[in-house]
């Protein structure tokens, strides 16, 4: 079963490195990109959720994957995170942590998450 986490103090969205002094409009299309890509790659368009953090079991591992911070398994700094709808995966856009070029990559999650926490609209 999928819980939405209670907390205090909820981030504003953002997509790290993208700078927000143009009201916004260069994050805007920075995630209009990871998104569209989501999209192609997974043949369907994801919910309009904006997820910051995703608490979840990855492999046999209970971790907490938060857009912001290095992917707690393959390195790599997480865009953004996909929710693909009812039962459907989540997805994890993240920097390729062996890149130069610093292009991104997705990894298709389970399911179902412990916990999982949006941004503030």
């Amino acid at each position: 079963m999928l819980a939405t986490a209670g907390c205090d103090s909820v981030a504003t969205f953002f997509i790290p490195g993208i700078s927000s002094d143009d009201d916004g409009r260069a994050t805007e299309h920075a995630y209009r990109d990871i998104r569209t890509r989501v999209e192609l790659d997974m043949g369907r368009a994801p919910t309009v959720r904006r997820i910051e953090k995703l608490w979840t079991r990855r492999g046999s591992l209970d971790c907490m994957t938060a857009v912001g911070s290095p992917d707690p398994l393959q390195g790599g700094t997480v865009m953004a995170i996909f929710d693909m709808g009812a039962r459907q995966p989540f997805v994890v856009w993240r920097t390729q942590s062996n890149s130069a070029a610093g292009g991104g990559c997705c990894e298709v999650l389970g399911l179902s998450a412990y916990s999982v926490l949006e941004f503030d609209a």
